[in-house]
């Protein structure tokens, strides 16, 4: 088609699907999808929401099966004859979806002070963006549905299996730590853990473990800089991304004079399969709202729930000692 046709064609569904914002009638619940533009955001500090895999959901919650028993018998049977038939057991769990939104207005007075109703749409629907998915952090690990109705369980509620309590240990973070958590998932579990989810206390504290033994870090463009960032944990079974994000919190009440953490190894693919992942019913999305008083407002919302499969395939420290 001539580009000069598309590009009118274009203008066109431009001048139909833009409202005329200083008529209120013409603000409709057209929603608006933002996912695209959430990669576009700069400092956003979501690493685990970043790197979970998000899975279209439908109907009113998540559903899912899972492996609750599997005979291991010996499969070898003699010639002629039918091998033993032996059947897994599955149990179907579920998830309710929750809402996540903030609402943002532009008054009269924003607009009569100078700026474009666009441009200040634009900010303000960065900021809601921002505000969303930041939570959306936050509750993959601190979720809890039992104190707060309106959130789904995050990884702190959803780990009951695989718990140890390191109890402000004075040796604080330790390789053994870890590696007994490894060996544990793989004997008993049979599964590789994909990453460790730590606070960024735990993170410096990992850092300064390592920050004797460095004695020059230099870039590709021959700088010299000062400590060092450890990215990964070299493990008997390869390398397992050390990731630290805000929503793991540093506690400094429980054990007075000391900050504790929690240190969650997790396993997000087994058996060919997400194993941790957020199902969306929706995603990020705007939606303009009717004019109130003298402020156009809209809302940036999206529609989740955290799934994990097989918490038992994951393991969580608490109360490791960082500082």
């Amino acid at each position: 088609m001539d580009q000069g046709i598309l590009q009118t064609l274009r203008q066109v569904k431009k001048t139909i699907s833009t409202p005329t914002y200083t008529n209120p009638s013409t603000l409709t619940l057209v929603r608006e999808n933002l996912a695209p533009e959430v990669t576009r955001l700069v400092n956003r500090e979501t690493p685990l929401r970043d790197r979970l895999s998000r899975v279209q959901g439908n109907g009113p919650a998540a559903s899912w099966n899972v492996l609750t028993s599997i005979t291991n018998n010996n499969a070898a049977f003699a010639e002629g004859t039918t091998p033993t038939e032996n059947n897994a057991s599955y149990e179907r769990r579920s998830a309710v979806y929750k809402e996540l939104g903030k609402k943002k207005s532009i008054t009269d007075r924003m607009l009569a002070a100078g700026a474009s109703f666009m441009d200040q749409e634009a900010e303000q629907t960065e900021v809601a963006m921002l505000e969303v998915i930041q939570d959306e952090e936050r509750l993959i690990i601190q979720g809890d549905l039992g104190s707060n109705p309106l959130e789904f369980d995050g990884l702190d509620q959803l780990i009951t299996t695989n718990v140890t309590n390191d109890a402000n240990n004075a040796l604080g973070w330790r390789t053994d730590l870890i590696d007994a958590e490894i060996a544990n998932l793989m004997t008993n579990y049979g599964v590789k853990p994909t990453a460790i989810y730590v606070s960024y206390g735990m993170k410096r504290a990992i850092n300064q473990s390592l920050a004797g033994d460095v004695r020059v870090n230099i870039d590709s463009t021959n700088q010299v800089g000062h400590g060092v960032d450890v990215t990964f944990y070299q493990s008997a079974i390869g390398k397992l991304p050390i990731i630290a994000t805000f929503a793991i919190p540093e506690d400094t009440t429980t054990y007075p004079g000391n900050t504790v953490s929690d240190m969650y190894i997790v396993t997000e693919q087994a058996f060919g399969q997400q194993n941790i992942y957020l199902s969306e019913l929706y995603p990020l999305g705007k939606s303009m709202l009717d004019r109130t008083g003298a402020a156009i407002n809209f809302m940036v919302t999206e529609s989740l729930v955290l799934v994990v499969r097989g918490e038992e395939l994951c393991s969580k420290v608490t109360n490791i000692r960082i500082a």
